[in-house]
């Protein structure tokens, strides 16, 4: 299905015309409003990414993706095979007050958005004094639609088919409720609720058998301990 085969059925549901460009624009901007509130849900498979970046001698911020981030998972080493620690901003703070250590990074942390590009950056310690290969695993986000976006599939857009009628059933029912039928959007609503169950069930059923992973600590960052310049986790 198209965004733009979506905009027409929510408006049919919604009994509203089909072909009112005002309209239209309302329902594709709700479509993006009731994705917004899908993706934070649950750790969706689909809208997980791997990416590379290389450092360069002396730079310390980064900007692994040109795209909005929902969340970090882990980065790695490449060049040394090292597993890099995310930690907070009270222990990247103390770990190297002078901010001015170089060698082979060892820590992350996440440093919020650049302020030009709105996409996020991390900063790494030590500073690196070379050219090292770091992987990134996260999860994306989708970016809100456009009128651009209304010939391309919901699945290139970013959308799983599992999750197309929950945006659908949540666009209507937006739609209704202002349209003042309180009753018609109550039922979509109750449909948008179970098709977020069985989208959730068939989410899991894509994780394989895992086992539990280790309990990270809670209330803040692993116990570090710096000695001399290295560093050494509990």
């Amino acid at each position: 299905m198209t965004l733009s085969e979506g905009i027409t059925l929510v408006l049919r549901r919604a009994g509203l015309s089909t072909s009112a460009s005002e309209l239209r624009t309302r329902a594709r901007a709700y479509l993006s409003f009731a994705l917004a509130e899908v993706v934070p849900l649950v750790p969706w498979w689909w809208l997980d990414r791997t990416t590379t970046f290389s450092t360069s001698a002396s730079t310390r911020t980064y900007q692994p993706v040109s795209g909005n981030v929902t969340a970090w998972y882990s980065f790695v080493d490449q060049t040394n095979d090292q597993t890099l620690t995310i930690v907070g901003s009270d222990t990247y703070d103390s770990i190297d007050v002078n901010r001015d250590e170089t060698g082979d990074p060892e820590i992350v942390f996440l440093a919020g958005l650049d302020t030009s590009t709105g996409y996020p950056v991390v900063e790494l310690w030590r500073i690196p004094d070379g050219t090292f290969t770091i992987r990134a695993r996260y999860r994306a986000d989708i970016n809100e639609w456009t009128s651009s976006n209304d010939d391309s599939d919901f699945l290139t857009l970013g959308l799983q088919r599992i999750l197309e009628t929950v945006v659908i059933h949540g666009d209507t029912a937006v739609l209704q409720e202002e349209e003042g039928d309180d009753s018609a959007a109550a039922a979509e609503a109750g449909r948008q609720s179970r098709a977020v169950q069985l989208a959730q069930r068939q989410n899991l059923l894509m994780q394989g058998n895992r086992g539990a992973p280790p309990v990270r600590m809670q209330g803040g960052d692993m116990p570090l301990i710096k000695v001399s310049s290295t560093l050494v986790t509990i």
